[in-house]
């Protein structure tokens, strides 16, 4: 593979990042097409030892969607820094897809639990309405308070359980990047 032959493919698959960022990475892998040459070493050789622009391309992706994600929390950044991983290997797909359906799972779950405390105490005092006060009365009243206080707190804590399972999945991505490229 020549020199303008890698250049247009990695120029084109790393189509995506912003032009600055794109422009300055060729301009890195032009370098070291520069540098090569003047160690002797003939162009094929040079794309030889560089690895291919597609591998490349998926890393250079891989971490830029998940430093996306890092400085910009959102559901849609970080599925694109998920598939941007999992495009790194099969390997991935296990080890990345998994975790996350997992974890979604639970957090799901947990949400479900929060709501359905939270709504309970409305459903019980529409259902039995406002009648004088007698013991069972009372009783009903005094679970409807904890249901809704627990379901307050558990949403709360859901909420701060969930910013720090997003920062603890990125920091994992990039450990599986970092893996993946043998560091």
């Amino acid at each position: 593979m020549t020199r303008r032959e890698f250049m247009d493919e990695l120029g084109a698959l790393l189509g995506d990042l912003p032009d600055k960022e794109r422009l300055d990475i060729l301009a890195d892998y032009t370098e070291h097409f520069l540098l090569g040459i003047k160690q002797g070493k003939s162009e094929h050789e040079i794309a030889e030892s560089l690895g291919s622009p597609k591998t490349i391309a998926r890393e250079l992706l891989a971490g830029y969607r998940i430093d996306q994600a890092q400085t910009n929390a959102s559901v849609s950044n970080m599925s694109r820094a998920i598939v941007a991983t999992i495009s790194l290997g099969f390997f991935n797909l296990v080890f990345v897809l998994g975790p996350f359906f997992g974890l979604i799972g639970v957090l799901i779950a947990c949400y479900a639990v929060s709501f359905s405390l939270l709504v309970a105490p409305f459903g019980i005092l529409m259902e039995y309405g406002y009648p004088e006060p007698s013991q069972e009365r009372l009783l009903l009243l005094f679970g409807s308070l904890v249901s809704l206080g627990l379901g307050g707190m558990l949403t709360v804590g859901l909420l701060r359980l969930t910013k720090w399972i997003y920062r603890m999945f990125l920091k994992y991505l990039q450990f599986n990047v970092q893996m993946i490229r043998g560091k």
